[in-house]
Formats: C-alpha cells, sequence, structure tokens
C-alpha cells in the first residue's frame, strides 16, 4: 500500500509511478488519497483533471488494485465514501472519541451501507498531545521532499503537529498499559465495517498489542 498528498491527475499520475519506480513493483494493493482534511480537497479530487481520474484509471489498467483514503474529518470521509469509487477508509476509530465525541459514527454507518473496509486509526490512542508530552513536528523547506506538495507543506506550518515525547513515533498520547490497551484494539476491531486496525508507530507498543493477540486466539 502507498498514498499521495496530490489532488491533481497529472501529480497524481507523477506520485504513483515515482512510488512503483521507488518500490520496484509494477502495481499496488493499496493507493490511498493522504490526509484528507478538507472539502475543498474533495472537490479538486473528484472535479474534471482531479485526482480521481488517476486513480480510477490505474485501478482499471491494473496498476493499482483498490482505492483509498485517510482523514480525519467525519463530513470529509462520508462523502468520499459515497461517491461509490474507494475501496477502503482509514479513519480514527477510538473509543473515547466514539462515545464522548461521537466521532466515527457515521463514517462506520457511511462505510457498512456502501461495502467499504474501515482500516482503523488511533485505536490505542489515550489522549491527543498537548505542549507538554508533545514535541512540534520539524517541517521540512521548500522543494525537499517531492512527495509532499508545496500547499501540504505551507498547511504544517500553520496548523503545526506534534509526536509524542515518550514515543517518537506516535502522533498521539498512546495506552501503556497491556490490559487496557487490548480492550481498546479489541473495540475498535469490533466496531462494524472495521476489518484492520493500524498497528501503533511505536515497537514497543506493537509488540504489546501482538502478544496480546497471540495470547486471545490461543498461540501462546
Amino acid at each position: 500500500a502507498a498514498k499521495t498528498m496530490y489532488r491533481t491527475a497529472i501529480d497524481a499520475e507523477i506520485d504513483l509511478n515515482h512510488t512503483l519506480d521507488a518500490l520496484t513493483t509494477e502495481y499496488l494493493d493499496l493507493y490511498q488519497f493522504h490526509s484528507l482534511s478538507a472539502m475543498d480537497e474533495v472537490d479538486a479530487i473528484l472535479a474534471p483533471g482531479g485526482a480521481m481520474e488517476t486513480f480510477r484509471k490505474a485501478k482499471s489498467d491494473g496498476r493499482i488494485r483498490a482505492i483509498g483514503f485517510s482523514a480525519h474529518d467525519e463530513k470529509v470521509a462520508v462523502r468520499m465514501i459515497r461517491t461509490g469509487w474507494v475501496d477502503t477508509c482509514m479513519f480514527p476509530i477510538n473509543f473515547a472519541a466514539y462515545h464522548y465525541g461521537k466521532v466515527g459514527q457515521k463514517v462506520l454507518e457511511a462505510a457498512s451501507d456502501h461495502g467499504v473496509g474501515v482500516i482503523a486509526l488511533k485505536s490505542g490512542a489515550k489522549g491527543r498531545l498537548t505542549n507538554a508530552t508533545g514535541t512540534p513536528v520539524t517541517v521540512p523547506p521548500k522543494g525537499r521532499f517531492r512527495h509532499i506538495p508545496e500547499w501540504k507543506r505551507e498547511e504544517m506550518i500553520r496548523f503545526p503537529v506534534m509526536t509524542s515525547k515518550d514515543h517518537p513515533t506516535e502522533w498521539y498520547e498512546p495506552e501503556e498499559d497491556e490490559e487496557y490497551l487490548m480492550k481498546l484494539v479489541v473495540w475498535s476491531l469490533n466496531q462494524r465495517g472495521v476489518t484492520a486496525v493500524l498497528p501503533p508507530g511505536d515497537l514497543g507498543i506493537f509488540e504489546t498489542v501482538a502478544r496480546g493477540v497471540l495470547r486471545k486466539c490461543g498461540c501462546f
């Protein structure tokens, strides 16, 4: 699987070819629109000359097997699901966000109605990062990375993101207690439409989840 931040057909085609070349493969099982955060991005993707044209053509000619996207805004995610052109949706499905913030319910309903698989983000999150628990991400200089469009780089400057001080590969504050972590992960996996959970970026926490899964299936 791979992803692109580009929203036009031309740029998405170039980025897809770069990805295929870098991975020395002729096709991807899943190619995703990465980090959709606003309706104008969806407008650009679906418009004539938008990136959806590249995705659908690439699926038709066998360069990608499935079309997906990731998002953190419910309205954006639901609109993408309702196009009928996507196979997967990557979205935060977290116990606390679902029950106390009501975030994720509409996405799961839409995905179930349209036969779209949900890849759950942040299932093991305990809470958001704060200035005390997070470290601001360094934004790369202009032109440093060809897979990051300039508009996205500028967005990262306007709306800074952080990673965990204790777990630098995490974008949130993870649950560290094994018992509670497994309860969170299992809850996410049990939600209607969820087909997979994105593993934690921290290897230590990932190993904790792996051990818990193996115990539940009786593997050790």
